[in-house]
């Protein structure tokens, strides 16, 4: 590994007689050479042909992306408690804050798990934590490989640009940046608000490969510093060894093509199925006119603000779809009930569509069953709570649940998205 500095730092192991045996062969027939049988030579096992389609994890295996308690501990010797692995993912998604100058340096301070698929975390304690302290490394699945590597490219501006910034405050990134190893990329460093004051700071780490970021967060030791290289380096070779890892689970066993069915225009819409594909006869990528050819009969709610979603009624007024477009016009997400405790209209399960006969007003522990090795989401910023169900493919599925009941596996289920995150786009800081 190769790594570049940035800022001040610029730095696996009975028994027969003998007499009775040559009776025997005495006795026993010649063999006759011309009925002797050829012996078969056995075929050779065929290798399979080795996976070499897309670098896409997904579900449990962004565990492999995730650097042992016992590496964690060795780069930062004040950790402890380290978590196992986690499915639950907590966001805040309350944004605000002063202006960046640079505004790449923004990136330093985005949520990363925002508009992210899926994930897989771990924790752990320090002895500086106070109630505001997060220190974690995540795991995250995105859409595709062109949203990490657009992530990955601000990162690294930043790493460049952000040495001494203004966020409010003289602000200061010192950091190390890995060069590209087998499609892994990795930088990490310690941001520092206030240098002057030896105000607060945080050690931060990233890595990305195919479509995964890894983040790693910690307080910093009030002792010692980390070192970002050993950071670095931990991040990368933990990203190439999953990497290899999940080459070698598609080799064994390729990805399947699903069949989904689409859906009879004319059936009731409670016999609609909600898969990654659509909704029904109403299909993720198609235009809005094509929405309107296959559901003649129903009534469309046009959007209440610019870029809002339509909203379609059956015909017996029983189920609704909100219908989400990019701005290129094609359908990137589509609703059965609602997307919050504020939407919720008390939707009648029995008569909307369905996910593998997964229905609003279901608990979510059904979802989990139908659809298992997916995220358990919470924005406490808003306290909605979610179950995300992704592909490879970056089509995801989200359950929404009720706010009262918090993380139950009884939570009821308000509402049913299919999306194709690939429409969407990744976010960006300026």
């Amino acid at each position: 590994m190769r790594v570049r500095n940035r800022g001040r730092v610029r730095a696996a192991l009975g028994v027969v007689g003998i007499g009775a045996l040559l009776a025997l062969t005495a006795c026993a027939p010649a063999a006759d050479p011309s009925t002797s049988a050829t012996p078969t030579p056995t075929p050779e096992a065929s290798s399979p042909e080795p996976y070499t389609g897309p670098v896409s994890f997904v579900g449990d295996e962004l565990s492999w992306l995730l650097p042992s308690a016992e590496d964690i501990v060795a780069l930062i010797p004040s950790a402890s408690e380290v978590s196992a692995p986690s499915d639950a993912l907590q966001q805040i998604s309350d944004g605000g804050g002063p202006e960046f100058a640079p505004a790449i340096c923004g990136v330093l301070y985005m949520e990363q798990s925002l508009a992210s698929l899926g994930a897989r975390t771990m924790s752990w304690s320090m002895p500086s934590d106070t109630e505001y302290s997060s220190n974690s490394v995540i795991a995250m699945q995105f859409a595709d490989e062109a949203q990490v590597a657009a992530r990955m490219d601000q990162l690294e501006r930043a790493a460049a640009e952000c040495g001494a910034f203004d966020y409010g405050s003289p602000q200061t990134f010192e950091s190390v940046v890995a060069d590209d190893e087998d499609g892994a990329r990795a930088l990490a460093g310690t941001l520092n608000a206030d240098p002057s004051s030896d105000g607060w700071r945080v050690f931060q780490g990233f890595a990305a490969v195919g479509n995964t970021l890894v983040h790693l967060r910690t307080s910093l030791p009030d002792d010692a510093p980390i070192d970002a290289a050993a950071a670095v380096e931990l991040l990368q070779t933990t990203a190439i060894g999953a990497k290899s890892e999940l080459m070698e689970s598609l080799t064994s066993t390729p990805p399947a093509e699903a069949t989904e069915p689409e859906g009879d225009a004319s059936a009731p819409w409670a016999e609609w199925s909600i898969t990654s594909s659509g909704v029904g006869p109403v299909r993720l990528g198609d235009a809005y006119d094509d929405v309107v050819a296959v559901l003649p009969g129903a009534a469309v709610t046009p959007p209440s603000y610019p870029g809002g979603p339509w909203i379609f009624t059956s015909p017996d007024g029983t189920a609704s779809l909100i219908v989400t477009a990019t701005e290129d016009g094609m359908i990137s997400e589509i609703t059965a009930g609602a997307r919050s405790d504020e939407e919720d209209a008390g939707v009648d399960g029995v008569a909307a569509p369905h996910a593998l006969e997964v229905r609003i007003g279901d608990p979510v522990s059904s979802a989990l069953a139908a659809f298992p090795s997916g995220t358990r989401v919470h924005i406490s910023s808003s306290g909605q709570w979610a179950y995300y169900a992704a592909d490879r493919e970056g089509r995801l599925l989200t359950f929404h649940t009720s706010r009262e009941d918090t993380d139950s596996t009884e939570a009821r289920i308000i509402g049913i998205t299919t999306a194709d995150t690939t429409l969407r786009g990744d976010l960006t800081v300026e």
